[in-house]
């Protein structure tokens, strides 16, 4: 007879327990509240673990180093510009090939050569050419080049190189000895995933010339034969901890 009333006594309780928390709002928001403390403190304990494992290597001192290469994205083409006639493309890191597509690419590189510069390409006509052909004038070739970080022109006679870095160099206060950063921040630096991102814009103009008749021999150029490729550099950093031994 005791157990039961006891039981019975149990059961008033819990049921009385249960009424007074559905009716108590205040008690309602202070359990809500415990329960995310409860579950959210492993997370903290994870992230604030992980950001203090690597706190200390701040205050060590790194030097940077790397491997670096060059991949191909447009290969050696010839093509004949008439004069004041243009060629134009514009391409964009979607069309990078899949090998750059996984690499950290840090600069473009243009190549281009007019290929008539050394010898006379310009049609002769006339009896006395034999004797007094008079001279080649040299073509050239305009160009515009553009990349998401920066745009170059130039002219050239003959042949030209021209790069452009899609990345600033990053500025170290302690220099080569680069200390107040975590390798991951390093590293960071040096990712180029977002700048790479956009168009590349690749112009070509034909000055063609023609060299002066004489009066044996008249001198005609109808075009100027271009030579132009492109390839992408690529840098993986790599941060080395320097522990006061020599560079060399």
């Amino acid at each position: 007879m005791e157990e039961l009333e006891a039981e019975l006594l149990s059961e008033n309780f819990f049921q009385k327990s249960v009424r007074n928390y559905k009716s108590n709002k205040k008690l309602q928001t202070i359990s809500v509240l415990v329960i995310v403390m409860i579950i959210a403190l492993p997370v903290y304990s994870f992230f604030g673990e992980t950001e203090e494992d690597d706190a200390y290597q701040r205050d060590n001192q790194y030097i940077i180093d790397g491997d670096f290469g060059y991949i191909t994205w447009i290969e050696q083409v010839n093509h004949e510009l008439g004069d004041n006639e243009e060629l134009s493309f514009t391409l964009t890191e979607q069309d990078f090939p899949d090998e750059a597509k996984n690499s950290n690419i840090i600069s473009v590189e243009l190549f281009i050569t007019v290929l008539d510069y050394e010898d006379d390409n310009e049609e002769t006509s006339g009896a006395g050419c034999i004797i007094n052909s008079g001279e080649d004038e040299l073509d050239s070739v305009s160009v515009t080049f553009s990349t998401p970080a920066d745009s170059y022109s130039f002219e050239t006679q003959s042949s030209d190189y021209s790069y452009i870095f899609l990345m600033e160099y990053p500025e170290f206060e302690t220099y080569p000895f680069i200390t107040g950063y975590t390798i991951a921040e390093i590293e960071e630096m040096f990712d180029t995933s977002d700048e790479v991102k956009g168009e590349y814009f690749f112009q070509f103009t034909g000055n063609v010339e023609s060299g002066d008749s004489t009066i044996e021999c008249d001198r005609q150029d109808p075009s100027v034969t271009i030579q132009y490729g492109v390839q992408l550099e690529w840098f993986e950093v790599q941060v080395l901890e320097w522990n006061g031994g020599s560079l060399l």
